[in-house]
């Protein structure tokens, strides 16, 4: 959704150069430099403060406000420090992706398995019950594994300076004006936007699930780069911001949906069930027949949705005054 990590360090970096003359700003500027330096803050002290909560026995919750909070962290990131990025930058940039990648699966899992739970609580069949009593007990084996590889890969990640190292990044003498800044976060929105826009209309020419995924993931990018715009100051995206947000929940139900019959189709593919258990195994099958009978509901929904701002252009306003909402 970002850039690549792949990218070559520069002879004299941000992160490790010597400091520097501050350039001149007018009182303005300095607002804005401000405001900019202070949502950055505010966005690592909130994924700080998430990030040790991240446990076996934490709350879905938490391990969903994790992920959410480390796209915004890394968005926020790269905005802030454009290419070339030194080692340090990269750094901050690359520990929250690595944190939100490493708990995808685990989320996916406390997802489906309140999905399953629904399932259970709507019918008044038995059989049904003790069919959708199989699934639980699958993703409740595949949850257990997850946890334990992410949280082989998130000791690997040493946390324990991160904060330091972006308190000494961001104050490192400022290398570009917050106009400058203002106008690439600009152009950030707008390339963001092109792309949705090309993802729109693959996904409506085709209908296919990568396609609709790659919608999916091209919303989320808009989506926190438009907020991100809009915590500094750009109020006149309040709207755009909620479409987007409306949208995301669309492409998400369908997303869970899609899962959730992998899963199921999972659960049934293990020979034992498919030995011992046929009769649990046909409901299943035939719950599964009827849920994705309901899959162009949910595309439909979705294209609606997305069809109510795509012709409209995109526009932001001069970068002055701007105040960091709290």
């Amino acid at each position: 959704m970002v850039d690549s990590e792949k990218e070559q360090k520069p002879e004299s970096t941000l992160g490790d150069a010597q400091p520097t003359a501050p350039i001149a700003e007018s009182p303005d500027s300095e607002v804005v430099r401000r405001a900019l330096t202070r949502l950055l803050r505010k966005r690592v002290k909130k994924f700080m403060a998430l990030a040790p909560a991240v446990r076996a026995d934490a709350e879905p919750r938490t391990i969903h406000d994790a992920r959410v909070w480390s796209r915004r962290l890394q968005q926020a990131v790269s905005a802030f420090f454009p290419k070339p990025r030194s080692g340090k930058v990269r750094r901050l940039r690359r520990t929250p992706r690595r944190i939100r990648r490493a708990l995808g699966e685990w989320r996916n899992c406390d997802v489906l398995l309140e999905m399953v739970a629904k399932q259970q609580r709507r019918t008044r069949s038995e059989a049904k019950r003790r069919a959708w009593v199989l699934v639980h007990d699958y993703l409740l084996q595949k949850r257990s594994k997850e946890v334990a590889r992410a949280e082989k890969k998130l000791r690997r990640l040493d946390l324990g300076d991160y904060t330091a190292l972006a308190q000494r990044l961001l104050g490192q003498p400022p290398e570009e004006t917050p106009e400058v800044l203002m106008a690439r976060l600009g152009d950030s929105a707008r390339r963001a936007w092109n792309k949705w826009q090309t993802g729109l209309s693959r996904a409506q020419e085709t209908r296919a699930a990568d396609d609709l995924h790659g919608l999916r993931i091209a919303t989320k990018d808009l989506r926190y780069r438009t907020e991100l715009l809009y915590d500094v100051g750009e109020r006149q995206l309040k709207a755009r911001l909620q479409w987007l947000a409306d949208l995301q929940e669309a492409l998400g139900v369908w997303h869970d949906r899609q899962v959730l019959h992998e899963a199921v189709a999972d659960a049934l593919s293990q020979a034992e069930i498919l030995l011992n258990e046929l009769q649990a195994a046909r409901i299943l099958l035939a719950e599964l027949e009827t849920d994705r009978s309901r899959k162009s509901e949910d595309v439909e929904k979705i294209f609606r949705l997305a069809i109510e701002h795509s012709g409209e252009s995109w526009s932001v306003n001069s970068p002055v005054s701007l105040e960091v909402k709290e």
